[in-house]
C-alpha cells in the first residue's frame, strides 16, 4: 500500500494565480492577473508555475527570463544547445549549436560591460555570473530566437535590479523605512516629528490609486533625489515603500505632493549610507 502524498493538479488557471499571488512569496506579483501572465509565459516555454514565478518577469511589457531559466530553455529545446568555451571574471565565451552543428559563438567581456556603462555591486561580486547572463542572452537572440518567439532579455537588460547569484529579479531595498500612522495633521517617517512632512488628514480625503501621470511624476522626482538610481524600474519599488503601498493600483490617502514629500524623506534617510559607500559622492559635493 502506497501511503505517499498524491498531488492532483485539478486547479484552474485563475485560481492558481490567486493562490500564487496571495502566498506572499512572489513580491512582484501582488495580483492574481500578474501571476497568471507569468505562468502563461512560462507555460509557452515548457516551465511549471513555480519556475515561471521565480524566473520570469514582465518588464516594460516584455517577457524577461533569468539567465538560469534562459539557459535551461535552450538546453531542453531538443534542437539547440550551448557549451561554455571560457568563463572567468574577465570574459565569457559560449558556442551555440543547432542539431549538433556549430552555428555561432558569443563572447562578452568586462570591457564590453564598461563600454555599455554596466556597473554596480553585482558586477563586482559576481562578474562570472553577470558575464554569462549577457553572453547567453545575446546568443539566444542571435542563434535561437525561435525558442522564445522573438528577442529575449534578462531582467537587468531592461534596468531591473537582480540577484547576482541567481539572475532573478529582486526588490530595490530589503527594508522599508519606519512609517508611523498619522496623528493630527502630520505623517511621520522615522526621525523627529517636527521635521515630518505635512499631509492632509485621512478623514478629509478619500483614498484612491494614483494616476499613471502622477506615478511617472513621483518616480522622476525620486530619480532627481537619488542620483545612484539609474532606471525607473529601480526607482519604482523604493517609491512604493516610501508611500507604504505594495502596488501602484493600491489606494493612497494623499496628494502627489504628499507622495513626493514621503519619497524625499526616504531619500534623505538613505543619503548618509550612500555617501559613506561612495555611491552618492557626486551629489554630496
Amino acid at each position: 500500500m502506497n501511503n505517499g502524498l498524491t498531488i492532483r493538479h485539478e486547479i484552474d488557471l485563475m485560481t492558481l494565480g490567486d493562490v500564487l499571488s496571495k502566498s506572499g512569496f512572489f513580491a512582484d506579483s501582488r495580483q492574481s492577473f500578474q501571476a497568471v501572465v507569468k505562468v502563461l509565459a512560462g507555460q509557452e516555454l515548457g516551465f511549471g508555475p513555480v519556475a515561471s514565478m521565480t524566473g520570469i518577469n514582465i518588464i516594460k511589457g516584455r517577457v524577461t527570463l533569468s539567465a538560469n531559466l534562459l539557459a535551461a530553455a535552450i538546453k531542453r529545446s531538443g534542437r539547440y544547445t550551448y557549451r561554455v568555451v571560457e568563463l572567468s571574471a574577465q570574459v565569457c565565451t559560449l558556442e551555440f549549436l543547432e542539431e549538433g552543428k556549430l552555428t555561432g559563438k558569443e563572447t562578452f567581456t568586462m570591457e564590453d560591460a564598461k563600454r555599455a556603462g554596466l556597473q554596480g555591486e553585482n558586477w563586482t561580486k559576481y562578474p562570472k555570473n553577470m558575464l554569462f547572463a549577457r553572453a547567453i542572452s545575446n546568443g539566444a537572440k542571435f542563434y535561437c530566437p525561435d525558442i522564445f518567439g522573438g528577442p529575449v532579455y534578462t531582467p537587468d537588460e531592461l534596468g531591473a535590479v537582480i540577484d547576482g547569484e541567481t539572475g532573478e529579479m529582486i526588490a530595490d531595498d530589503p527594508e522599508p523605512p519606519q512609517i508611523i500612522p498619522p496623528s493630527g495633521d502630520d505623517r511621520r517617517i522615522g526621525g523627529n516629528p517636527k521635521d515630518a512632512p505635512k499631509t492632509t488628514p485621512k478623514a478629509e480625503m478619500s483614498a484612491a490609486a494614483l494616476k499613471p501621470s502622477e506615478v511617472d511624476e513621483i518616480i522622476s522626482y525620486a530619480m532627481e533625489l537619488r542620483p545612484d538610481i539609474k532606471s525607473p524600474n529601480h526607482a519604482a519599488p523604493s517609491c512604493l515603500k516610501a508611500l507604504g503601498i505594495s502596488d501602484w493600483t493600491d489606494p493612497f490617502s494623499g496628494t502627489v505632493e504628499d507622495a513626493k514629500a514621503l519619497v524625499k524623506a526616504r531619500a534623505e534617510a538613505k543619503k548618509p549610507a550612500l555617501i559613506e559607500s561612495g555611491a552618492d559622492a557626486d551629489a554630496a559635493r
